[in-house]
């Protein structure tokens, strides 16, 4: 509860000064790659795909990007990654989910550009024969490498990106996850 009223209170001080600096709201939706840092889960994800069930994963963003002085701009991003293994008999979700903040730095190159955010998290695993369970949140980071096409059509300048985050889920294991993704501006 105090992450979701830090969260509003973050975005309200933002909302407020977004009349000085350049300030727009930005989704991204994508496809990720993920990597159980539990040997025992990876094992038993393994053993579902193996089974048949086809693998889905969808990911996506919604934040905001404040840009305080030129070419470097603060971000603060709702993030979901969704792994879904499906099949006709029963289907198996496991969602990662958090909030990250931290910055981007375009570099001159084009529109090239460069980030890094903290992030806190968790992971829910939705399991027909063990019900639902989820970890405790965990503090990671991720790296962000973005190609923007710059004013494609007047104000709306799409992004390309990939992304790597690394989120500790406890029992000294940690999930990596890369990203693939479309950013734009809303």
């Amino acid at each position: 509860m105090k992450r979701i009223i830090c969260f509003i209170v973050a975005l309200s001080c933002f909302a407020a000064v977004s009349a000085a600096v350049d300030f727009d709201f930005t989704w991204a939706l994508g496809s990720s790659a993920t990597f159980y840092g539990d040997s025992e889960f990876s094992n038993q994800i393994e053993e579902i795909k193996d089974a048949g069930n086809k693998n889905i994963v969808l990911s996506g963003e919604l934040g905001l990007r404040l840009g305080f002085v030129k070419n470097l701009y603060f971000c603060l991003n709702a993030v979901v990654s969704a792994d879904l293994l499906t099949s006709i008999v029963v289907n198996y979700f496991f969602l990662d989910y958090g909030i990250s903040g931290g910055f981007k730095l375009y570099t001159g190159l084009g529109g090239l550009c460069l980030g890094v955010e903290y992030e806190t998290g968790r992971r829910t695993n939705i399991m027909p024969e063990e019900g639902v369970h989820s970890t405790g949140w965990g503090n990671g980071f991720r790296f962000l490498i973005e190609y923007e096409f710059k004013n494609i059509a007047k104000s709306f300048s799409p992004s390309f990106g990939l992304g790597w985050k690394r989120m500790p889920r406890g029992n000294n294991y940690a999930d990596n996850i890369i990203s693939f993704y479309v950013r734009a501006p809303f």
